[in-house]
């Protein structure tokens, strides 16, 4: 139990070092993470609970902790810092999971009769404390951490840009002005080729909104977490719910939320089920701050019932001229280089068709034409005396490196987007 209880049992002096066994077994908490005065309190009253065999009151206070905890989680500005807040919520998570555990063993439901109120949970937290298997996998797997994206990091896609502002980031900033029919979507969604930077643009929406933002890929619910998808999606939205504003950002949506088919598992139909559930409580309660953000690169197989839900769907097209000569100029701006702007006009022309992962792949390519060059001096020549890249190298990779999206991909996502979507060109 001492270890368990960290900070707060050497803060407080609180809790007697009684052991309940190895489910109480927690990695050393030695931190500068210190949590506020309310979520150390919380946590003393929860531990001085579960001491003395309180343990209906003892999830209740660890449950109003982890709830202070996750809105502190937000706010650390070091990854240190926040890998120690994370694993004293995921201590108090399973702590919590364990005593209630304890309580339906110890005291039997008889049938028909509703559980109490200590043991039953009605908040966000209650229901996160009780899946803490889940909740971890989310803040260790699914919270996104890597670096914030802004919309100057994004080469092109102007018109893309200018529907998430009106739609999303504009709404965040002044929600007095957006009511009513001026009120935000839920649900957008991102469709268009592969490597045309949909994640980017939903990583920049959260960045610019300033929301907690969750990344997660539909393939791993129906993989990595078989016959766990429907209870890890139930507790990715009252996560998000506990650390809103948020976006939660769903990719290769069309693995998940396919046309419905006789063939269909029953594991996968439960998870759709319950993605549409979570779905529609974030659209039909004002105090959630919860935006849905789809990509796929086949829009052509979605659940009609998901493209209803998700209002807003952008086409994020193949860069065209201007946005692929912006793309090659950001690759190669850190790089030597011995193009002219005569060699980039040729380059640009000669990459239609490419997708800005094609042009990363291609630019890395043809920067390693000075080095392949060097052959066995490469041991021997001082970096600063390797030339620079040539458009001879850019002619080279470009045999090297085709395009990976077909004429037949395109053509067929232009036709839906006729249908369903809003273009997204311009640069």
């Amino acid at each position: 139990m001492q270890r368990l209880l960290g900070w707060a049992a050497r803060g407080t002096g609180t809790g007697d070092g009684a052991s309940r066994g190895s489910e109480s077994a927690a990695p050393d908490a030695g931190s500068s993470t210190t949590p506020d005065d309310s979520a150390a309190s919380d946590v003393t009253s929860a531990v001085a609970a579960d001491t003395r065999g309180d343990y209906a009151l003892a999830v209740e206070l660890y449950a109003a902790a982890i709830e202070k905890l996750l809105l502190e989680l937000r706010q650390l500005e070091t990854e240190p810092e926040r890998v120690q807040m994370r694993r004293k919520i995921h201590e108090y998570m399973t702590r919590a999971e364990y005593l209630k555990e304890q309580l339906r063993r110890r005291t039997p439901t008889p049938p028909g009769a509703a559980p109490s109120r200590s043991t039953q949970g009605t908040s966000h937290s209650r229901f996160i404390a009780q899946h803490a298997q889940h909740a971890h996998a989310i803040l260790d797997e699914v919270l996104d951490r890597s670096p914030q994206v802004k919309w100057d990091d994004i080469a092109g896609l102007r018109v893309a840009k200018q529907i998430l502002q009106e739609a999303v980031i504009y709404p965040s900033l002044r929600p007095d002005l957006f009511r009513g029919l001026l009120a935000p979507p839920r649900g957008v969604l991102l469709f268009g080729p592969p490597g045309t930077g949909k994640t980017l643009l939903a990583k920049a929406v959260a960045t610019e909104s300033n929301a907690t933002f969750f990344n997660i890929s539909a393939s791993s619910l129906t993989s990595k977490w078989v016959g766990e998808g429907e209870k890890l999606v139930r507790v990715l939205f009252e996560i998000a719910r506990e650390l809103q504003p948020s976006v939660i950002f769903l990719d290769e949506m069309d693995a998940l939320l396919s046309t419905r088919s006789a063939s269909e598992n029953d594991a996968s139909r439960r998870i759709k089920n319950q993605f549409f559930t979570e779905l529609d409580g974030a659209a039909s309660s004002p105090d959630d701050r919860i935006l849905v953000m789809g990509a796929t690169n086949l829009p052509q197989e979605l659940d009609e019932a998901i493209i209803r839900r998700l209002e807003k769907r952008i086409f994020v097209p193949l860069p065209d001229d201007d946005s692929r000569g912006v793309l090659l100029r950001h690759l190669l701006s850190s790089q030597k280089s011995e193009i002219s702007a005569r060699d980039m006009a040729a380059i640009v022309k000669a990459t239609a068709g490419y997708s800005g992962s094609d042009l990363k792949a291609l630019c890395k390519d043809a920067a390693m034409g000075p080095i392949r060059e060097l052959g066995a001096r490469i041991t021997q020549v001082k970096s600063e005396d390797v030339r620079g890249v040539s458009a001879q190298d850019f002619k080279t990779a470009i045999t090297r490196v085709r395009p990976s999206v077909s004429n037949a991909t395109v053509e067929a996502l232009l036709a839906w987007n006729a249908l369903y979507g809003v273009s997204a060109a311009g640069s």
